[in-house]
């Protein structure tokens, strides 16, 4: 039985004959719809069918919620800045940016009502905006005003920390400037009267779908009434509900039985759940079904455009390639993409032999290169068997496929020597237009042999593919230029594809990157004052800094056995010894230390964690009123025990720690910060930069390439032992581990076999972190081997040596993988000990590795042993400046908590401040004195 037929048939049991079964389906016109969207009706629609089928009377709305605030900008509509201004407004209220519609909800409403009725679905449609407006909802309303304080409870807390501090299920429409205020602070409820009283805090600090920083709602709001209470109505569309209450009102007010929700909406099915249980309710059928995903797996969004949009569904699959699709069981995620359309067309007229598949057709257009959909038809024509037919419905969906997927590959023409041969065929042709096509072909061979005498004749085909195609394959061109037309034939040789070098295409990328991105020293840019508080007594520093130094020397065993089951003896002893390094020497710091700000907030590492908090709390503790660190959850109960050995806070009062869930621990924060220190993934620094305020400090401390270089003349065993110290380092858990190991073809050989050897007489000192005399031990996140495993696997075929994972204890024994470098570079951080060796010829071929595209933005250190004249002399010198090359020795010599660390790539360390980014290397005390200290300092 179908899934729908199983589901009308549980909602006809429920519901006593004689009275209407009401189904709906909701959607917000905030994008461009997509093919979930659709999917979504014409699912419902199955089911309303079914229940007709058996005999039940059956209403179904379409709600669209288009009085929900314009919160973000989509990406895939013409001119998306002009519609910065309306942002904040509710949708009905935002401007059509095609300039068809009135409205921008009424251009996504009028697309997928379209296509809807084409589909054969009807349905009685609600716009929310006038529902609201009417007062249909004010009954329904009141009761959730009665109910507020439950209600606006299991709303609040489905949310985030920072999200709670201003949220409530009532959004007023403001009578200033027609804006939908979502956060506010309500203090009082009149539910007879249908009144709240509100005020909007200026002070507090939110996070904007679209927004790169946390905004304060003075900023947000500036226009508003702010600080000061006001009482208002929520009746007739002067107020709307937040997204959660609101859809549970709906289906409430309308006594809802069946509504379908992809499985993103888990979480608000389970409120509107809850709402229903509070009120005692019967609860309606809400139905999961899997999202659909685009081609990378990621789910489809109206406001990215990715994977199918409505169009692409009605002009790339058949009705019934939909319909059979939607009715197999939903409940899983689907990949609807471009490339799935041959497939699922296919499928829905799999019983039809004699039609010709749209696999078949595709593959004949992609080799045939048609100029137009009359050209397909005659390509067709020339390989159909007997008896093979194709609808124009079909011919038409199969064209608009190539036309969709027919790919320039960049393999153009590379000399104007070609071009002007493309173009002389052209000038040619036009010029004597009686020219039959077997003229035309003749001519095109004769001009090759005048234009190109030193090239042999069949040259001629490849250089044809790619001027015509931007491919190395494709039709036979006799053939070609015989189906197609002689103005089609004009148009191709007159615009030829072209190679955009891929070094162009960087050039372009990163002077757009470079324009946005880079620090902007525009005296428009203001500064933003923060306020300094005390001066700092530098002796105090040097005491207490000596008074940890003593502590962790002292208690060097106790730390040792309290990190015993997180990390090898060596690494903490490791740790012990370069916080005493950086403690004993902060007199080289000195002149950071001059007055305190307020306050900092520091996000620590996976790995390190006695290191890290001194150099990335204690010490910045030194220099503010307020530091609180916290560590990776995966490290919480490791540091406590570490905690209760050395207890810096005794020694620095304003340090602190937290293990609070990290969106709680942001949401205390964000008020309180001028410094935030993150180590971690460009990625997730994005994530919690988008808490704080733009003015805040930013330093990130992400993830090199950090490669190693062993030319010709470099001594194999000093290379060898730096290669061992930087990737088994903690188990390869360090930001300063190389992805790759850059070897000479001339000693190759040696240092692998040297390697090798080496590593096998260290077998015995790989295992758990309880043998002291261990020197790797299982990775600290244990989830991590999964990921791991899936890179071993895409590598498989290039390891020599080792390769075990342990996903149970998370051990992953010393690796080496061996891929030469002519077949690319790796770029991948393992985090893991991975000796990932490359073979390169000569000392140009670094450039293969270092000129990539994929190699800047986490551009670090480079350690060289022996000489290149490529890295000394030819090394893009704004990527590597000449303290990031270390010769015949590695970065875990170098690095000292008391220097900048980093390089010039932004993934690899960068700061920001103001809303610029300033790539390079960092030092916490360094930037927090330069940035927030010294343009104030008294």
């Amino acid at each position: 039985m179908k899934w729908y037929m199983k589901e009308a048939l549980e909602i006809n049991n429920a519901i006593p004959y004689g009275e209407e079964i009401n189904i709906s389906a909701g959607f917000g016109p905030t994008g461009i719809p997509h093919i979930g969207t659709l999917c979504e009706i014409i699912r419902t629609n199955l089911v309303k069918n079914e229940l007709i089928r058996l005999g039940r009377t059956v209403n179904f709305y379409l709600i669209s919620d288009d009085l929900d605030p314009f919160r973000k900008i989509p990406s895939n509509i013409p001119n998306p800045e002009k519609l910065n201004k309306y942002l904040g407004l509710p949708i009905n209220k935002v401007p059509d940016p095609f300039g068809i519609y009135p409205s921008f909800s009424e251009m996504a409403e009028n697309r997928l009502f379209k296509l809807a009725k084409e589909y054969n679905v009807n349905f009685n449609i609600i716009k929310n905006s006038i529902a609201y407006k009417k007062g249909d909802y004010n009954t329904t309303i009141k009761l959730f005003l009665h109910n507020f304080p439950i209600i606006n409870r299991i709303c609040k807390e489905s949310t985030g920390f920072l999200r709670q501090r201003t949220y409530n299920i009532i959004m007023p429409i403001s009578e200033i400037t027609g804006k939908i205020l979502e956060h506010i602070v309500i203090t009082d409820i009149n539910a007879d009267n249908g009144e709240i009283t509100y005020y909007i805090p200026s002070d507090e600090i939110v996070n904007k779908p679209g927004h790169e920083y946390g905004v304060e709602l003075r900023e947000l709001y500036q226009e508003e009434i702010l600080d000061k209470e006001q009482t208002v109505s929520v009746f007739n569309g002067k107020a709307k509900l937040q997204w959660k209450a609101d859809w549970s009102m709906r289906l409430l007010y309308r006594n809802i039985h069946f509504e379908m929700h992809g499985e993103d909406l888990i979480d608000s099915a389970s409120v509107a759940q809850q709402i229903y249980a509070a009120l005692h309710k019967p609860a309606p059928r809400l139905y999961k079904y899997g999202l659909f995903l685009d081609a990378s797996g990621k789910k489809i969004s109206k406001s990215k455009g990715n994977g199918f949009s409505l169009d692409d569904a009605k002009n790339l699959l058949t009705q019934n390639a939909i319909q059979v699709h939607l009715s197999k069981d939903p409940k899983k995620s689907t990949k609807f993409a471009i490339e799935q359309a041959l497939r699922l067309n296919d499928q829905a007229n799999i019983a039809n032999k004699k039609r010709l598949s749209f696999l078949k057709i595709s593959r004949i257009l992609q080799a045939s290169k048609p100029a137009n959909i009359s050209c397909a038809r005659k390509f067709l024509d020339l390989y159909r068997r007997d008896g093979e037919f194709i609808s124009e419905n079909e011919l038409q969906i199969s064209y608009n496929y190539y036309l969709k997927t027919n790919k320039n590959y960049n393999n153009g023409l590379t000399t104007t020597k070609e071009k002007n041969y493309f173009l002389f065929i052209a000038n040619s042709i036009k010029q004597d237009r009686t020219l039959s096509k077997e003229n035309i072909f003749q001519f095109i061979l004769e001009s090759f042999k005048t234009n190109f005498p030193d090239h042999d004749k069949s040259q001629i085909w490849l250089l044809l593919y790619r001027g015509l195609f931007g491919d190395i394959c494709g039709p036979k061109i006799k053939t070609w230029i015989k189906i197609n037309d002689t103005k089609d034939i004009i148009e191709h040789f007159s615009n030829p594809h072209q190679v955009i070098s891929e070094n162009q295409q960087h050039r372009d990328k990163n002077e757009k990157t470079e324009h946005h991105m880079m620090i902007n020293k525009d005296k428009e840019n203001k500064t933003h004052m923060i306020k300094l508080f005390n001066k700092i007594d530098f002796n105090q520093i040097k005491e207490k800094c000596e008074m940890l130094s003593l502590a962790l020397k002292n208690n060097s065993d106790a730390l040792i056995d309290a990190l015993s089951e997180y990390q090898c003896k060596i690494v903490t002893e490791d740790e012990i010894h370069r916080s005493v390094d950086v403690l004993n020497n902060i007199d080289k710091n000195k002149e950071y230390f001059k007055q305190n700000i307020y306050g900092i907030t520091s996000f620590l590492p996976l790995n390190q964690p006695i290191y890290a908090t001194v150099c990335f709390g204690f010490i910045p503790s030194l220099m503010a009123e307020n530091v609180c660190i916290r560590p990776p959850t995966a490290m919480h109960p490791h540091y406590k025990i570490f905690e209760n050995v050395i207890n810096m806070a005794k020694i620095s009062s304003s340090f602190s720690i937290s293990y609070e869930d990290k969106e709680l621990f942001l949401s205390k924060r964000v008020n309180i910060t001028d410094a935030v220190i993150f180590t971690g993934t460009p990625e997730n620094a994005i994530k919690v930069r988008k808490h704080f305020k733009k003015n805040i400090l930013f330093i990130l401390n992400g993830s090199g390439h950090n490669p190693l270089v062993i030319s010709k003349d470099a001594d194999i065993d000093i290379a060898i032992e730096s290669a061992k110290r930087v990737v088994l380092y903690n188990q390869g858990q360090d930001c300063a581990g190389p992805n790759a190991l850059l070897v000479h073809n001339n000693i190759y050989d040696l240092f692998r076999d040297n390697l090798i050897r080496s590593l096998k007489r260290i077998e015995d000192k790989v295992g758990p972190y309880s043998d002291y005399t261990n020197i790797v031990g299982p990775n600290s996140d244990i989830d991590h081997c999964v990921k791991i495993a899936s890179i071993f696997k895409i590598n498989r075929d290039y390891c020599t040596y080792g390769g075990e994972i342990n996903p149970i204890n998370g051990m992953i024994k010393p690796t080496i993988f061996e891929k030469p470098l002519f077949l690319g570079g790796n770029y991948k951080e393992f985090f893991a000990p991975v000796f990932f060796l490359q073979k390169y010829q000569q000392d140009k071929n670094l450039a293969d590795y270092f000129s990539n595209p994929s190699y800047p933005a986490n551009a670090m250190y480079i350690s060289l042993f022996g000489t290149s004249h490529y890295i000394s002399h030819e090394l893009n010198k704004k990527l590597h400046l000449p303290e990031s090359i270390l010769n015949n020795t590695d970065l875990h010599m170098e690095e000292h908590g008391y220097l900048p660390y980093g390089g010039q790539g932004a993934a690899a360390s960068c700061l920001w401040h103001n809303g610029n980014r300033v790539n390079g290397s960092t030092l916490p005390q360094r930037d927090i004195y330069q940035y927030l200290v010294e343009p104030h300092y008294r």
